[in-house]
């Protein structure tokens, strides 16, 4: 499994991009109000036009189902290399997709709750569906399921499962064992993966024993 940021503060993005594991950074329009970009950024091309120099993996970027155009001209200039298109799992998302696939974007369909949504999506072509795992639990899916049946139907496709909105390491734990191939975690989580308590004990106990040793050395 591989990680992506789901952030739009600066100040995340770049201690992420530092870290050295991160992918890229996954947005939506919530995530942007939150970061209120308006305050350092004149225009959404110039906030994604810095994200991408902070970060050299791939950036996601949601367009809304109404006026997606309005969004789309935004980036125009940028690096549609490294882009990826977040489109609603809405009827009206179809047809965005479709028009997006069309001039070679990548896409992602975001919002997908089941596997029928899924193969749908991935029967278009798009690169990847974001399934979102806390925001299922809360809403009284039995997520564990019903992500595993995702990940099993789209197996042998082109499409990538990407598990969106992961709160928990117990979460991260299962999308592990059942096979998900990313996860978006806010910074909070991609920190605190990297820590254990265990592994803190145990180097502190290392380092000590180095400079004892190392000092021994010196004295001879």
């Amino acid at each position: 499994m591989k990680f992506y940021l789901d952030s739009a503060r600066i100040d995340e993005i770049k201690k992420a991009a530092s870290l050295g594991y991160v992918q890229g950074v996954t947005t939506n329009p919530t995530l942007l109000k939150r970061a209120e970009i308006w305050k350092d950024f004149k225009s959404l091309g110039e906030f994604y036009l810095e994200v991408m120099r902070i970060c050299d993996g791939k950036i996601f970027m949601q367009v809304p189902s109404e006026n997606s155009q309005k969004m789309l001209n935004e980036i125009k200039n940028l690096d549609d290399s490294r882009l990826v298109i977040k489109v609603p799992s809405v009827p009206k998302g179809l047809k965005i997709a479709k028009g997006l696939i069309d001039k070679d974007y990548s896409i992602c369909a975001t919002a997908v709750y089941t596997t029928s949504q899924a193969l749908m999506w991935s029967s278009i072509g798009v690169d990847y569906v974001a399934v979102y795992v806390n925001r299922m639990e809360k809403k009284g899916f039995d997520a564990f399921k019903n992500v595993k049946a995702i990940v099993k139907a789209l197996s042998n496709t082109q499409t990538s499962v990407l598990a969106a909105s992961v709160k928990t390491v117990e979460q991260l734990s299962w999308l592990i064992d059942i096979g998900a191939d990313y996860a978006t975690l806010d910074y909070d989580m991609i920190e605190g993966i990297t820590k254990c308590d265990f592994s803190i004990q145990d180097t502190k106990i290392f380092d000590n024993d180095f400079e004892k040793m190392y000092k021994r050395l010196k004295e001879k």
